[in-house]
Order: C-alpha cells, then sequence, then structure tokens
C-alpha cells in the first residue's frame, strides 16, 4: 500500500512504512520505499538517524549505505552522495534503487553523461521499471537532443502507460518542438491521471504540470485558460517567481498592464535576478506610458473640440 501511495505521489500516506519500522526496524522489503519517501518529504534528521543506524547495525548490508547517500543527497551534498551510491553498488552490483539515486547525485549538477550512465546500467537491473527510461529521456532533452528524448518517454509510457510524469514530459518534448496542441493534450492526459491518482486536491507537485499547461495555453492564444492554469499552480506553491512572472506576461498580452506590473514586481520581490521579469516590467511600464499619453492626448483634443462647439453656439 505505501508503494502504491509512493508512485501516486502521495508520499505523506506512503508515510505509513513509519509504522512498519517501528514494529520491524530492519524490514528489508520495506526500507528501500521508507527512505526513498524520507527524501521526498525531506526529513532530513530521520534519514540521517536512519542511515547511522542501519550502518552501526548492518555495515555489509547494500541498504544501509544507499540512506547514507540518500542523507547527503536531500542536504545537496551531492559529491558525497556518490561516494555512499557507489559504495553500495559495490557490495551489491544489481541494486536497481542505489543506481537510480547514483544518476540523480549526478543529474543534480549537470553532470549529463555520468548521470545517464548510471541510468541506463539501472534500466537494465529494472527491465521492467519504467523510471530508468523516464530520466534518460529527461537527460537528454536537458542536452537538447529532443528526438532520443521523445524515443525513450515513449519506452517508459509502453511500461507504464498511467503514469502522469511520462504524459508531462512527453507534452514538454511536443512544446519544445512548436506542436502546440499535442502539448496541451499531453499535459492535459497527465493532469486527468494525476487527478485520478491523488484524488481531489492535487499535491505541489504537480505545480509544474499546471504551470506547463498555462504556458501552452498561452501558445494558442487562450489568455484566459493560461491565466486559470497558472493561478492555480500558485496555489499549490505559492510564493514562486516563475509562476507570477508568467501571470503578469499573460496579463500584458491581454492589455491588463497594471495587474502585469503588480505580477512583475511580486516576482521580482522573490528573484531580483529575473532577467525575463526585469525586460517585461520594463516594456510594460513603456506600454502603459504610450497608453496613458495617448488616452490623455484624446482627451484634450476632445475637450478643445467641445470648446470649439461652445463657443461656436455662443456665436
Amino acid at each position: 500500500m505505501a508503494e502504491l501511495h509512493f508512485y501516486n505521489c502521495s508520499y505523506y500516506q506512503s508515510y505509513m512504512t513509519s509504522s512498519v519500522q517501528t514494529s520491524d526496524p530492519y524490514h528489508e522489503a520495506c526500507l528501500p520505499i521508507h527512505i526513498t519517501c524520507l527524501v521526498e518529504l525531506k526529513k532530513t534528521n530521520e534519514l540521517f538517524y536512519l542511515g547511522h543506524k542501519l550502518v552501526d547495525n548492518y555495515p555489509q548490508k547494500t541498504v544501509a549505505w544507499y540512506a547514507v547517500g540518500c542523507y547527503y543527497y536531500v542536504i545537496e551534498k551531492y559529491e558525497q552522495a556518490r561516494r555512499y551510491f557507489s559504495k553500495a553498488t559495490s557490495i551489491e552490483r544489481v541494486y536497481g534503487p542505489a543506481w537510480l539515486a547514483f544518476g540523480h547525485a549526478f543529474a543534480a549538477e549537470g553532470e549529463h553523461d555520468q548521470a545517464m550512465a548510471a541510468y541506463f546500467t539501472a534500466s537494465k537491473l529494472m527491465p521492467r521499471c519504467h523510471l530508468p527510461l523516464l530520466y534518460i529521456g529527461l537527460e537528454y532533452g536537458k542536452t537538447n537532443n529532443a528526438k532520443l528524448a521523445e524515443r525513450f518517454f515513449e519506452q517508459a509510457f509502453i511500461l507504464s502507460p498511467d503514469d502522469p510524469f511520462v504524459k508531462q514530459e512527453m507534452g514538454v518534448i511536443a512544446f519544445q518542438n512548436g506542436d502546440y496542441h499535442s502539448a496541451e493534450k499531453n499535459f492535459k492526459a497527465a493532469l486527468q491521471k494525476a487527478q485520478i491518482t491523488s484524488g481531489e486536491v492535487l499535491s505541489e507537485t504537480w505545480e509544474t504540470l499546471l504551470s506547463n499547461l498555462g504556458h501552452a495555453c498561452r501558445k494558442l492564444g487562450r489568455y484566459q485558460e493560461a491565466l486559470r492554469y497558472h493561478k492555480q499552480a500558485l496555489v499549490l506553491v505559492p510564493n514562486k517567481a516563475s509562476t507570477f512572472s508568467a501571470l503578469g506576461f499573460v496579463n500584458s498580452l491581454l492589455g491588463n498592464h497594471h495587474e502585469a506590473i503588480g505580477y512583475f514586481h511580486k516576482a521580482l520581490g522573490i528573484q531580483r535576478e529575473d532577467t525575463f521579469s526585469v525586460h517585461m516590467l520594463g516594456e510594460t511600464l513603456e506600454q502603459l506610458t504610450i497608453e496613458v499619453n495617448t488616452k490623455v492626448k484624446e482627451d484634450n483634443d476632445m475637450s478643445m473640440e467641445m470648446d470649439n462647439r461652445s463657443d461656436e453656439e455662443s456665436d
């Protein structure tokens, strides 16, 4: 049940593994999913304690060093994380989760070749699991190799057609290729699957998906729909600069310059180095100034015309 919740991205529900750990602290079948759940929930203290307890009691076990590597991965010390994942894989060469985590630790620092090598190894060790193929596709996408990325996403989709992450990444590739209709179709299919698995309330995991849907709708000229998706994304992850920036951009396209300026200011309040928001704020202010000046001129012209008419009537 915990594994089912985990793959549905319901990490708090998946955390039922803690009750298993209470009755059997070294339950080998439960430990990998429990450790990965702690990573997703960023429970660093618990992960630190579990890792050291496992190393003290079972230093010959792969899962012990995997847990320690996961702790260093969560606190973003990726070099140390790789060291412990390497130790885990040296003890048991066929331990798939450690190879996946090894790839994540490389990917976090932009080491695409090493990350893909680890993911390829994981895919051989876990032939029925779609995750290594998904991550290989992600790495190809980061290196602007869209065709290969799409090929691996399609393979992942064959293995797991119900995983919304796969459909989302297929949508990202379509978006990058300029096929916005296909991108929207994939994003909406992913959202539908996410709503089925997550229930009525979406978790913050799906904020990126909602933002992507907003961008696709904007490209298709459906600005009101784009605003709705970006606002939904903002509910899941408040105070995200890119979301405020996207809301500002759509409002500027709609001619709502005052609202756009407000959103760009919010984005820059969170991330001062946001060059897009800086540029768009300047453009929007300039456009607003032109419109205000034009309106003032029109009002003055109308006022003068009314004065002239009034003079003519008096004569």
